[in-house]
C-alpha cells in the first residue's frame, strides 16, 4: 500500500499529487524522519519533534538542512492544502550520495478505538535491535516484517527484544511497565526517546511518581502489574497481553496517567 495519503505531498518546495508518490523514494540512502500527530489542524508537540529530528541527524553524522521556521511553514502548507483536521503527518530527509531530498506528507494512521483503551491490546515479542536506537532512521527490513505481524487484527504492536533478551520498545512505540506505584522503562540509550514517552516522564516528575530506567529481562515480565504503550498514534494505550502474559488494564496508576496526559494535551492547545 502507498504510504502517502490525502491529495498532495511536498517534495522539497513543490506540491505534487499523491498519485506521483512512490514508497521507493526512501529505499536508497539514509532517511531521517518524524511522524507528527495533527489535531484540530495543528501539529502536536512540533518543537519537540524537530529537536529530536536534529538529534537523530547528529547521531548518524548528518544534518537537517531546513531551519525551524522553514519546516513549520512547509508542514502548515501540507496541512492547509489537504484540508486535514486530524491525522499523522510525516517529514523525511533523504540523503543518497550527493542528493538531498525533503518530503512532507500525510500517512495512513491506525488510531486505537475506545474499546482498545478500555480493554487494552495484544502484543507479541520479536527479537530485533535497532542499529541506532536514539535516531529515527528508516529501517525497511524491520518495518516490513513488523508491519506483516501487525496486519493481524489480533495484534496491535510488536515488542522488540535485544540479543540479551531484554525488552526495549515497540516497533513504533515506547513501552512502560507498572509495579505497585512506580514505572519502569528501558534505559534511554536503548530506545528511541519518544515525544509522548518524554511527556509521561515529565508528568510523573510533577506528580511524584518514581520512574526507573533499567533493563527489563523477558523472564521478569510476569512480575509487573500493568503495561502500556506510548506513541504518536496510540498516545497512552494499555497492554492486555505480551505473548501469553496478561496485565491489568484497570490499574489505578495507569488510569491516573491516562487522565493526566489528556489534560497535558488540553493545556498544550491552550498555549498555542
Amino acid at each position: 500500500m502507498k504510504e502517502c495519503s490525502q491529495y498532495k505531498y511536498l517534495h522539497n518546495s513543490k506540491l505534487r499529487d499523491t498519485s506521483e508518490f512512490r514508497n521507493e523514494f526512501f529505499r536508497r540512502g539514509l532517511s531521517l524522519y518524524e511522524v507528527i500527530r495533527v489535531m484540530n489542524s495543528k501539529p502536536v508537540f512540533l518543537k519537540e519533534h524537530l529537536i529530536r529530528l536534529e538529534n537523530s541527524a547528529k547521531q548518524v553524522g548528518q544534518f537537517v538542512w531546513l531551519n525551524y521556521s522553514e519546516l513549520v511553514e512547509k508542514i502548515e502548507m501540507v496541512i492547509s492544502r489537504n484540508g486535514v483536521r486530524n491525522g499523522n503527518i510525516k517529514i523525511v530527509f533523504n540523503i543518497h550520495q550527493n542528493n538531498r531530498n525533503f518530503y512532507c506528507y500525510f500517512v495512513h494512521h491506525n488510531y486505537p478505538d475506545s474499546q482498545a483503551y478500555l480493554e487494552g491490546v495484544n502484543t507479541v515479542v520479536y527479537n530485533a535491535e535497532r542499529s541506532h536506537p536514539n535516531a529515527k532512521v528508516y529501517n525497511h527490513e524491520l518495518r516490513t516484517y513488523t508491519n506483516s505481524i501487525i496486519e493481524s487484527p489480533e495484534i496491535f504492536e510488536v515488542i522488540l527484544m535485544d540479543n540479551l533478551n531484554h525488552i526495549t520498545e515497540g516497533s513504533r512505540s515506547n513501552l512502560f511497565f507498572i509495579k505497585a506505584d512506580r514505572l519502569v522503562t528501558a534505559p534511554d540509550d536503548m530506545v528511541l526517546n519518544g515525544i509522548v514517552r518524554g511527556k509521561i516522564i515529565e508528568i510523573c516528575a510533577r506528580m511524584g511518581i518514581p520512574v526507573f530506567k533499567e533493563d527489563i529481562p523477558f523472564e521478569t515480565l510476569s512480575n509487573y502489574d500493568a503495561a502500556f504503550l506510548t506513541g504518536t498514534s496510540p498516545q497512552i494505550l494499555p497492554i492486555r497481553s505480551i505473548n501469553a502474559i496478561s496485565f491489568d488494564v484497570n490499574h489505578p496508576l495507569l488510569k491516573q496517567l491516562l487522565e493526566a496526559y489528556r489534560k497535558e494535551i488540553v493545556h498544550y492547545f491552550e498555549l498555542i
